[in-house]
């Protein structure tokens, strides 16, 4: 007996080795960003190459892609491609439209502070051009890479907070409670992120269990459900995520308005770096996309009040952003129409476009991305050329 026991847990142990090494080598799990990380004064922090498809510099990117890079991609986990291989990110996607040699900068949890360090050193290293990828959603919350940035007071964010009068995260930055909260990784967010079996049967099998207990027992806007649900096969969205979305976008609030105002601070100094060597591509969220495929059918009066104000506040910070754009000359795009319209595609299609609770989309959403990105850079060289003549 003991025996037959030992054989079976050997044989459960190579069979769980092996798949564990499938899918490292085959698939994009684990996934995740929370917790492979090391830190960096300037950017927070970069991706540990035990995270694997991730090179010497912390970003992901293969080998050697860092050297005569044409093109800086710059975001957060969206740039990065959750839930798809580093080949189907949109950066990836955007080389093999143009056949511009692009480098990922793309981690995720990354904000504007981040973005703009990013922004300086790509120019300085010889892009022909940036693309800052801003994600209404949490890019203006003092929170993730920001903390770390606000903590570690380095010689290159004094003088940045000098040179272009700062005010968000060096003025009472005691206050900033999201910080220790973002921090804080639990055990069950170390294992999901660290083993691949476990991530992939996270974002796989429990999120299609998910989905399918919210297609039989729709709730609508229950105040006990944690979805949002919607009709016509539209993807259900967690009430958490777009909560938590709609108040880290708030500018109400007086640290997303302290945030939007570097940002104002930062754009203006890109765009001093020479005409359309920076651009920003606005990335939306799961919930905006939603909020755009009901406004395309008149259906927005059927989704919950609560769902219709916390998009509303992204979309009211999207306006700002393009404003700022405009009035500073940058070159901007929103790949808002692009994703609305791949979504819509993907109903018809019967296929997943979105996991349940998760709101990095599938292949088709980077793909989507990586089409307004196309154009953005269109818009970038022209202006570029223009200025050159």
């Amino acid at each position: 007996m003991f025996k037959n026991m030992m054989m079976l847990l050997i044989s459960l142990t190579v069979t769980l080795g092996a798949g564990e090494a499938m899918l490292r080598a085959f698939t994009p799990f684990p996934i995740g960003t929370q917790t492979h990380r090391s830190i960096d004064e300037k950017y927070g922090y970069r991706l540990d190459r035990a995270l694997g498809d991730v090179d010497k510099d912390g970003f992901r990117d293969p080998p050697g892609a860092d050297h005569g890079f044409r093109v800086a991609a710059i975001g957060d986990s969206m740039t990065y491609g959750n839930n798809v291989d580093s080949a189907h990110s949109w950066p990836a996607a955007f080389a093999a439209k143009t056949g511009e040699r692009t480098y990922n900068f793309g981690v995720g949890s990354y904000g504007i502070y981040t973005y703009h360090a990013i922004v300086r050193d790509a120019l300085a290293a010889g892009a022909k051009g940036d693309i800052v990828a801003i994600f209404p959603g949490n890019d203006f919350a003092v929170v993730f890479s920001a903390c770390d940035i606000m903590n570690a007071r380095s010689d290159f964010w004094l003088a940045e907070q000098k040179r272009l009068h700062l005010q968000a995260l060096f003025a009472g930055a005691e206050g900033h409670s999201q910080c220790a909260k973002a921090r804080s990784a639990s055990l069950k967010t170390k294992l999901f992120e660290n083993v691949a079996i476990l991530s992939a049967y996270h974002y796989e099998i429990r999120d299609r269990l998910a989905s399918l207990y919210a297609q039989l027992f729709k709730p609508g806007d229950d105040e006990a459900s944690e979805y949002y649900t919607f009709a016509d096969g539209c993807p259900s969205v967690l009430k958490r995520y777009v909560d938590d979305a709609g108040h880290m976008a708030d500018l109400a609030s007086p640290e997303t308005a302290a945030m939007f105002g570097d940002f104002q601070r930062f754009a203006a100094d890109w765009a001093e770096q020479g005409k359309g060597r920076v651009g920003i591509l606005l990335i939306p969220s799961k919930e905006r996309v939603i909020f755009e495929h009901l406004r395309r059918h008149d259906q927005l009066a059927s989704a919950a009040p609560g769902f219709i104000r916390s998009v509303e506040r992204q979309i009211a910070l999207e306006d700002k952003i393009r404003e700022t754009a405009a009035g500073l000359g940058l070159p901007y795009r929103s790949a808002l129409a692009e994703t609305a319209d791949s979504l819509q595609d993907a109903i018809l299609a019967g296929k997943r476009f979105y996991p349940d609770s998760d709101g990095h989309p599938f292949e088709a959403g980077y793909n989507a991305f990586a089409t307004t990105a196309q154009l953005l850079w269109g818009e970038m060289t022209a202006r570029a050329t223009e200025a050159a003549d």
